[in-house]
Parts: structure tokens; C-alpha cells; sequence
């Protein structure tokens, strides 16, 4: 009766040992589409605050700085590294009542220390964008 219990136990390890790489990959995978999701929220909040700060200023120079930090100080509270990120304030035309401000972010997202895909992809990088727009105030008091 003791062998019947060490066959059963080295069965054990086999199954284990056959479901383990399965479920490390699932870890892996659930891992890198996490940070892919959390970088294009982080991306969306700050192209967002970056257009709304943008759009409330007087004038375009004022505009276009007040966006850019807003979107790096967005980035900032999400714990990414706001160097790494390209973020551009765009007005198409003049900077008047009713103007579209265009806010792009782009970033590109490092992967490769991924536990067990950092092996396979080694330098591997995603390239990620956001671009929110809004209007100049067209409601503020006169300027």
C-alpha cells in the first residue's frame, strides 16, 4: 500500500509540472496587458488635463505652457517618467474665442522586463499615443 501512495505523489509532480509554464504564461500575459491598459489611461487623463489647461489660458503662449505641464504633472501623479513621453500643445489657427487645441502624448512602452516575455522580447517597446482636442473658451469674460 505505500507504493500506491508514491505512484499517486510522482503523479502529482508530473501534473504540476505540466500545468506550471500554462500558468506562468497567464501570468505573464495578465502582467503585460496591465501595463498596457494602465499607460493608455494614464495617456488619456493626461492628453485630457493637457487640452482643458490648454484651453483656459488668455493667450497662445500661455496655452500652450500651462497645457504641456499639466499633462506632465498628470503623468507624473501615474508614476510614469514624464522625459521619456513627447507631449505637444497644437492650435489650428490663431489663438481666439471657438480655436481647436489639439493635446498629443505619445510614449513608448518598455516590455522587456516582463518576468518570462523580457527573455523573448528582449528590447522590445510599444509605441503609445493619445490625442484629446477641445475649443478655446468661448465663454469667459472679455479678455
Amino acid at each position: 500500500m505505500h507504493t500506491i501512495f508514491r505512484k499517486k505523489r510522482g503523479q502529482a509532480y508530473v501534473e504540476f509540472i505540466m500545468v506550471l509554464p500554462i500558468l506562468l504564461i497567464l501570468v505573464a500575459a495578465v502582467i503585460f496587458f496591465g501595463r498596457i491598459l494602465y499607460l493608455k489611461i494614464a495617456l488619456d487623463m493626461a492628453s485630457y488635463d493637457g487640452v482643458r489647461a490648454a484651453v483656459e489660458a488668455l493667450d497662445e503662449q500661455a496655452g500652450i505652457s500651462q497645457g504641456v505641464a499639466a499633462a506632465y504633472n498628470t503623468l507624473t501623479g501615474f508614476h510614469i517618467n514624464p522625459a521619456g513621453a513627447g507631449i505637444e500643445v497644437v492650435p489650428v489657427g490663431a489663438w481666439t474665442r471657438g480655436t481647436r487645441v489639439y493635446c498629443r502624448i505619445s510614449y513608448e512602452l518598455n516590455v522587456s522586463d516582463i518576468p518570462f516575455l523580457g527573455s523573448f522580447f528582449s528590447g522590445l517597446s510599444i509605441p503609445m499615443h493619445s490625442t484629446t482636442w477641445s475649443r478655446v473658451e468661448t465663454l469667459r469674460s472679455e479678455w
